[in-house]
Formats: structure tokens, C-alpha cells, sequence
């Protein structure tokens, strides 16, 4: 969020040094136009980062702390787009309105030459204006399944494109080479660059490496568990925690499962991936031996902590347990232990524990103390008690409902966690 926060602090001095020196004794029209550039240029500079991070470079996924961080960002970076639009398209449409309610006089209509661009540039800017709201309708309501979505989405490269045009060829030649002048046309290259590099079918393309699917194994009526053989690229840059971003049929495009374990030596990677979905519902009928699947990563700064002077809590919920497998398979193979860690496994019922029997041996392997609660039997977890008793750092993996109640108990800086939902 700082680096948002820092890219709109810079907007905001570029357009305040760009300011004449009269400003202050200016009228509305005047105002007006300065709050036309001023939410354009801040809807061009989010626009520029929300089409950068849809890029998913490695380096900015770092900074950030993971993907689900840098998704989420982007998502905030739309919504406040989408604002700052609806902002610009008000203050280029008042002075109609308030003339025709009689609350404003019209001024001198301002010449300009004839320019047939001029014209093209306003109409790709109301373009512009329309479409980005009908898409962030679309994205926020969640009206339609992952796979309309994904195409949709790519139309936001599409209008993109527009709003830089608009900007570039109605910026005046007064200001081109101001302080406001300059961000705006860099902050345009990088929208352009990034919606062309995402409508060219290249993001993610350097991370990405090609694997056989080997087996499809139902673990529970809602879980299924694929094991994918993987290149050794893949292999080097995996540590465990992470997920990958699988695609599996090309139409559906690419979704987000964690890892539960990499064998190095085979390359064999196991994913849990549980029927949330239109699309992996149909996955157990869709997938089969020999399949080849598109992996896209690793991913994510959920990984095996270090040891503290605290008790450690590993949290999960349902499907939530995959990257605490992952950790435990990697403490076994280390033979390290960690006594003061707690494990707290929670499930419905005891028909979708996952992964029992291993995480039985894994924990008494590396001295971790493993608790399971099944809801129907022992009831919901006690956090006010747990933390009260011995407090201590947590790290969770499981439903919203189970995060948020979580943060009434500890400090946000002493919960860590992913985000897996990328809509």
C-alpha cells in the first residue's frame, strides 16, 4: 500500500508545482479543469499500477509479500480507479448540468482548430469511462463463473489503451512539459507497455513450465489430490508453503493450489484441490492420466517460519491444512524438531479430515503438538482461550470467517496469513 500511497503523493506535487502562479484568484471554471487533470492523472497512475501488477513480474511479487497481496492491491487499485473516473466524468459534464439548473452562467465557448483527433480522443475517454465501470460492476457482483470472468477482464487491457490516448492527445501543449506533463505521459507508457504485454498473451510466461499429470486420487467426496511430474526449473525455485498457478484446460485458464509436497530428487509435485467451483467441481470428469498441465510459479510468502522464543500456532481450516503438510514434510526431511509449536487442525466433520494418518507421524516426527477439532463434534475453536493462556505468533491458512475471528484475538502483525481469492 506504501507504494500507492507514494505514487499518488508524487501525482499530487507534480500537479501542485505545475499550478500558474495565480492560481488562488482563479474562478470554478478553472478549478474545474484543474480537478479534470487531477483525477485523471491519479486514475492514469492507478491504472498504471493495476495493469503492472496484472503483469505478475517476480520482483514486484516479492515487495509486495506474495501474490494474494499483490492481487489484492490490484483489486483496491481498480475500485479507486473506477472512482477516480467517475469523479473526472462528473467534473467534464458540470458545467451543462449546472447551466441548465441555472445555478452557473455559460461562459465564452474556448476555440480550438479543427482537429478530427481531438474529437476520437474525447470519445475514446467517455469509452474509456463506461466500460471501466460496467467491469468493475462485473468483477465486484461475482455474477459469472472464473473462467467469462478471466475474458472479460482482459477487456480492462482494451480500455486501458483508450484512457492513455485520451490522456496524451488532450493533454495541452502548456502543460506537455510541466512536471504534470511528464508523470503523465511516463505513467501512460507504462499502462500501454503492460496492456500490451497482457493483450499479447505473454504475463507469467517466464515463470512458467510445462508437467504431466500422473495421478487423480479423490481423497474426499470434495477433495481431489493430483500429482504432477514438474522440470527441474520448477523444482530450484519452491520452497514449501507456496502454491503454483495450474492450468489444466486452456479455456479455464489458470487457478491457484498450494503445493502439499515436492519431491526434489523426482520432480513429482502433490496438490489437494478442493471443489470450490464451477470449474473444479468438474475437474474429477475433466482430468486424466497423461494430461499435460501448465504450472505458473512458485508463489507466495507463506513459508516455514523460523523458530522463536514464542509458541508458534499453525492454524488451519478445511482445505487450509495443504501448506502445513508442506511445512512438515520439510522439517521430517531436515529431521528438525520444533517443540514449541502448536498445530490446530479444523473441519466440519470428521469425513473431510485430510491427510490424518501423515500428519499423526509428521508431528510426532518434529516434536509438534497436533490438535483436531472436528466441529460437529468438539465444537468451535476457543481462540480467546488459547491466546490468552500462552500468546504467541500464528500463521493461518483456512476460511475468511476463521481469519476474521482470529483478529479479534491478536494483533494484525501477529497473524499472517494468504488470500487466496484473487476476484
Amino acid at each position: 500500500m506504501r507504494y500507492l500511497i507514494g505514487l499518488l503523493t508524487l501525482s499530487l506535487l507534480c500537479w501542485g508545482l505545475s499550478l500558474p502562479a495565480d492560481a488562488l484568484s482563479q474562478g470554478f471554471f478553472f478549478w474545474r479543469g484543474q480537478g479534470i487533470q487531477l483525477s485523471g492523472l491519479l486514475a492514469i497512475g492507478l491504472m498504471s499500477a493495476l495493469l503492472l501488477m496484472a503483469s505478475r513480474p517476480r520482483w514486484l511479487e516479492q515487495r509486495l509479500g506474495g501474490l494474494d497481496k499483490l492481487y489484492q492491491l490490484h483489486k483496491w487499485s481498480g475500485i479507486s480507479s473506477g472512482v477516480l473516473v467517475l469523479m473526472h466524468w462528473v467534473l467534464s459534464k458540470s458545467p451543462r448540468w449546472l447551466i441548465q439548473l441555472g445555478w452557473l452562467q455559460p461562459g465564452a465557448p474556448r476555440a480550438h482548430m479543427a482537429d478530427a483527433w481531438r474529437g476520437l480522443a474525447r470519445e475514446a475517454g467517455e469509452l474509456a469511462f463506461y466500460g471501466l465501470i460496467l467491469l468493475l460492476i462485473v468483477s465486484l457482483i461475482r455474477a459469472l463463473p472464473y473462467g467469462r470472468f478471466r475474458v472479460i477482464h482482459k477487456i480492462g487491457a482494451v480500455l486501458a489503451l483508450l484512457a492513455c490516448f485520451h490522456s496524451l492527445y488532450l493533454l495541452t501543449p502548456a502543460l506537455r512539459w510541466t512536471s504534470f506533463g511528464i508523470l503523465t505521459q511516463l505513467l501512460c507508457l507504462v499502462a500501454a507497455g503492460a496492456a500490451l504485454w497482457s493483450l499479447s498473451g505473454r504475463i507469467g510466461r517466464a515463470q512458467q513450465v510445462i508437467g504431466e499429470v500422473l495421478t487423480i486420487q479423490p481423497l474426499t467426496p470434495q477433495v481431489l489430490q493430483l500429482a504432477i511430474r514438474l522440470p527441474a526449473a520448477f523444482c530450484q525455485r519452491y520452497r514449501a508453503g507456496q502454491f503454483a498457478l495450474l492450468t489444466l484446460h486452456p479455456d479455464e485458464g489458470a487457478h491457484p493450489f498450494t503445493l502439499v509436497h515436492l519431491d526434489v530428487q523426482t520432480g513429482i509435485a502433490t496438490f489437494a484441490i478442493k471443489a470450490l467451483g464451477d470449474y473444479t467441481r468438474t475437474l474429477v470428469d475433466r482430468l486424466h492420466p497423461g494430461d499435460s498441465a501448465r504450472v505458473e510459479g512458485p508463489f507466495g510468502g507463506f513459508t516455514l517460519p523460523a523458530v522463536g522464543s514464542q509458541t508458534h500456532y499453525w492454524i488451519a481450516g478445511g482445505i487450509g491444512i495443504t501448506p502445513f503438510v508442506a511445512w512438515l514434510e520439510e522439517l521430517a526431511e531436515r529431521g528438525e524438531h520444533r517443540p514449541g509449536t502448536r498445530l490446530i487442525y479444523c473441519v466440519e466433520r470428521h469425513s473431510d479430515l485430510l491427510y490424518q494418518q501423515r500428519l499423526t507421524q509428521l508431528t510426532a516426527a518434529c516434536a509438534i503438538s497436533l490438535t483436531i477439532l472436528e466441529r460437529d463434534r468438539d465444537g468451535l475453536l476457543d481462540a480467546s482461550q488459547l491466546f490468552a493462556k500462552d500468546p504467541g505468533p500464528c500463521w493461518f491458512c483456512g476460511p475468511e470467517g476463521m481469519w476474521e475471528m482470529l483478529l479479534q484475538y491478536l494483533p494484525r502483525q501477529q497473524l499472517h496469513y494468504e488470500q487466496f481469492e484473487f476476484r
